[in-house]
């Protein structure tokens, strides 16, 4: 089943962590901030490539939003209660489609969304934890102001990585693991198939 609401949400999702700046000693705001001023350029700049060449196109996509987010977490939630029961080698195999599901979306989608903003609000209190962090945004749109959230944690070398994030009350991680866990109900619970109908069903 082709999950097609979750393309307008996918993105936005991509859009936040898509970018090339150096994270040393910058606070999950101050990441925030600077991520979101390489919006703009990415989404005017990268439109022509994605129609001459898209497997080029979504290289740089890859390139740049590879290295900012930690699949691997990310995949291990959306799996739950079948990752206990999932190999090293399959809980790989489903990270790596988890990432190309994705990026496959984002490269596909992104030309849609010229005009958008993303505002990231100030903290309104002090972070109780210097590993974790929640930020506020806004997402603008030219008919719809769109409150998010997102969830970050600072990794062992000190950089920030965006794991889950809220839109409209819509909450992205759930999201994916329901779509796992109904793939799984509708074929016997078998990891592997599940793992290659993966990015078909996004």
């Amino acid at each position: 089943m082709k999950f097609a609401y979750l393309k307008t949400f996918l993105t936005f999702y991509l859009l936040i962590i898509c970018s090339k700046v150096s994270l040393e000693s910058l606070s999950a705001h101050e990441y925030a901030e600077r991520t979101h001023n390489n919006i703009i350029e990415i989404i005017q700049t990268k439109n022509q490539l994605f129609l001459d060449n898209p497997d080029l196109f979504t290289k740089e996509i890859s390139d740049a939003f590879s290295p900012i987010v930690d699949f691997k977490r990310i995949a291990k939630n959306v799996m739950g209660k079948y990752g206990k029961k999932a190999t090293s080698v399959q809980m790989s195999a489903f990270s790596e489609a988890f990432e190309s599901s994705l990026l496959d979306t984002y490269a596909s989608t992104l030309v849609e969304f010229k005009d958008e903003k993303i505002n990231v609000l100030p903290p309104t209190e002090p972070s109780k934890s210097k590993t974790k962090a929640r930020v506020n945004i806004e997402i603008v749109t030219s008919s719809n102001v769109y409150p998010g959230r997102y969830s970050m944690y600072l990794d062992e070398d000190g950089n920030w990585k965006i794991i889950n994030i809220e839109i409209n009350g819509m909450n992205l991680g759930k999201i994916f693991r329901n779509q796992f866990y109904s793939l799984m109900e509708k074929n016997n619970e078998d990891i592997d198939v599940v793992i290659e109908k993966w990015v078909a069903s996004v």
